[in-house]
């Protein structure tokens, strides 16, 4: 399935700026936490409809209550549309929610303090804003609908229905044809994708459920140059895409787990590099632009 292609990196109409990708991961742990009733959420979430809306997007607000945690969350998935309102759409999606505690610190006195969340929901969103600046130049072939998904963090282990909240709400109207334009053939979830150490492996449950859309994210890689994704699975993981596989969409998790701020205090902007983000953000635009799914 690989294509041979010039390197995105290379091709001025896939020109992606790594600079701007971080400064974009920086404003949003500036904002504050993102967690669903605070001013930062809702700063974050008011900056997010002003960013895709100056770029083009079409965009619809998803606005649901949650009680699944015990507590009351109001909260907010955000997509906006770009390219064809006909004919085959893919998605593109990151969380940009962020927790509300560092549960995995080693520091136990700063465990109830709220994750600064720079790789743990503003990298992904920052690639998804860098592909919205590529399509503010110009359209897709296909529609591609980015999804800026909430409440994926607002849970407490060992309790995983906790999680992926707004990709269940998300999910829930795909399957039940309520989503108001054409559910996506294909799902690409970014996530902690910004590393400053980078390294990418295939998911296992998107090796085992999508592998087609895993071989088609490693073309990504090679087309473009990356140099930091792996070809063997290393982790079985509890995210965005669950719930999209389970309402019957393609869907894979494109993630560096290998991050040692996980669920931290030190998850900052200084363990984020514009040259991951760049990285990634190439890939994302080949899959829009290049890729095989990518023709009308």
């Amino acid at each position: 399935m690989a294509l041979a292609l010039a390197p995105a990196s290379c091709s001025p109409d896939l020109r992606v700026d790594g600079a701007r990708a971080y400064a974009r991961v920086a404003h949003q742990v500036a904002a504050g936490p993102r967690i669903p009733g605070t001013p930062g959420h809702e700063a974050v979430r008011t900056w997010l409809l002003s960013e895709l809306g100056r770029l083009g997007g079409r965009i619809e607000r998803q606005s649901f209550t949650d009680t699944t945690t015990g507590r009351r969350l109001e909260l907010e998935n955000i997509v906006a549309r770009f390219g064809p309102t006909a004919g085959r759409r893919i998605a593109l999606l990151a969380h940009w929610d962020s927790r509300p505690w560092c549960d995995e610190d080693p520091d136990s006195a700063r465990r109830n303090e709220p994750l600064p969340g720079a790789n743990d929901g503003g990298s992904g969103v920052a690639v998804l804003l860098e592909v919205a600046e590529l399509m503010s130049r110009r359209s897709p072939p296909v529609g591609v609908d980015l999804v800026l998904l909430d409440g994926e963090d607002q849970g407490r282990s060992p309790h995983a229905e906790q999680y992926c909240l707004g990709a269940r709400f998300f999910a829930a109207r795909l399957a039940s044809g309520t989503a108001g334009e054409a559910r996506p053939v294909a799902a690409f979830l970014f996530d902690m994708v910004g590393d400053r150490d980078l390294d990418i492996y295939p998911e296992v449950q998107s090796s085992e459920r999508a592998a087609n859309l895993v071989a088609l994210v490693q073309d990504g890689a090679r087309a473009t140059g990356a140099r930091h994704f792996h070809t063997r699975p290393r982790y079985t993981l509890t995210d965005d895409h669950v719930p999209l596989l389970e309402a019957g969409v393609p869907a894979v998790d494109i993630i560096d787990f290998d991050y040692p701020a996980w669920h931290t205090h030190l998850d900052l902007p200084d363990r984020v590099s514009a040259e991951s983000l760049a990285e990634v953000a190439r890939v994302a635009a080949w899959i829009a632009y290049r890729s095989p799914i990518a023709r009308p």
